[in-house]
């Protein structure tokens, strides 16, 4: 069973960020003081997304929310591989919050030929490394440079997995250079789920989400969506806050919107048996790091990592959210880890 102590582990982290803060070139990053427990120094990670920042540091991994108070002026491009400043403060919901991102690297200049102009739009790759975007658009792959005189006010960061729509022109070194760069328009489509016809769009989970309700954050402002005993779960059933989501839905008889399917992301299942036979009962609160892979439990006796896979049952719990009481039948798995057989809303 893999547990950690959710306090004391809390207590180390900022201990060793402000002990590395220490150690930092003075000026390196400049914010208000009264806000900033810790400037920390690392490499971008792969899985960063626009709400959460994976910084890994000589003192380990961290996780960093990004929020509407995070200045990333100085620094938009939060790519893998990366080496960034962040200065950090401690947010009422216990996670680290970026409250400035910089870069020490500056780009070189070249002259752009501005009448070669066209505007593109595409998924930013994992591939892209610090000045060069790989772009995958239904074209092909693109690759265009990021210099000084690039605009990214369209966009508030730049993470790899997200589309956007890129203007782009010819450089005097022969690549394409990015002139402005935006968050591409939110995808829109419509669709018929079992005889309804339904409009489908992407989103991200807000923290004033329940059992029977989701409120998702989408470029177009704040929605909300009923769920209920016809919701399509199966393949989105951990409601976290800043978890991307793909709501397909429909207007009720009662005049709200209804889903009628809820997609989250989920990594690949790697067909891993587990030993039913020896499940173990524990009883606790959903934390708000779960994904769909994996739930985090918080019990009386720290906080336990289980695995979801595509085996794992639920009753009466349809969807998990932040602070929800379960009771859950694990078993270890021959990856090791301990998995989650059954999932009991209390």
């Amino acid at each position: 069973m893999r547990m950690r102590k959710g306090g004391n582990r809390l207590a180390a982290l900022l201990a060793c960020v402000m002990l590395l803060s220490a150690f930092l070139p003075s000026g390196a990053i400049q914010v208000k003081a009264a806000e900033v427990i810790a400037t920390v120094y690392g490499t971008i990670q792969s899985g960063t997304t626009e709400e959460l920042l994976l910084l890994s540091t000589a003192q380990g991994k961290m996780e960093i929310k990004l929020d509407s108070e995070t200045d990333a002026s100085e620094c938009k491009v939060l790519l893998p591989g990366r080496e960034i400043y962040v200065a950090v403060t401690h947010g009422s919901d216990g996670y680290l919050h970026a409250a400035k991102i910089t870069s020490g690297v500056r780009e070189e200049s070249n002259t752009i030929d501005y009448s070669t102009s066209v505007t593109v739009t595409g998924e930013i790759s994992e591939k892209t490394r610090e000045d060069i975007l790989y772009l995958k658009t239904d074209q092909g792959e693109m690759q265009i440079r990021l210099d000084a005189s690039t605009n990214m006010d369209g966009c508030n960061v730049l993470v790899a997995g997200q589309k956007y729509q890129i203007t782009c022109a010819r450089g005097s070194d022969a690549y394409l250079h990015a002139v402005s760069i935006s968050d591409a328009a939110p995808e829109v489509y419509t669709e018929t789920i079992n005889g309804i016809s339904v409009t489908t769009l992407k989103g991200t989970v807000s923290d004033r989400t329940k059992d029977d309700l989701l409120y998702l954050s989408t470029d177009g402002g704040e929605m909300q969506f009923v769920i209920d005993g016809d919701s399509d779960v199966s393949n989105g059933r951990v409601l976290m806050p800043g978890r991307r989501l793909t709501v397909s839905f429909y207007r009720g008889s009662d005049a709200y919107l209804h889903a009628a399917r809820i997609v989250g992301e989920k990594e690949s299942s790697s067909g891993v048996s587990v030993d039913t036979a020896s499940s173990t009962a524990v009883v606790g609160t959903v934390d708000g790091k779960s994904t769909e892979d994996t739930l985090y439990l918080n019990t009386d006796g720290g906080t336990m990592e289980l695995k979801l896979d595509s085996s794992t049952s639920f009753s009466n719990c349809r969807v998990l959210v932040r602070g929800k009481e379960v009771v859950v039948l694990c078993a270890r798995g021959s990856d090791a880890y301990m998995h989650a057989v059954n999932v009991i809303g209390v």
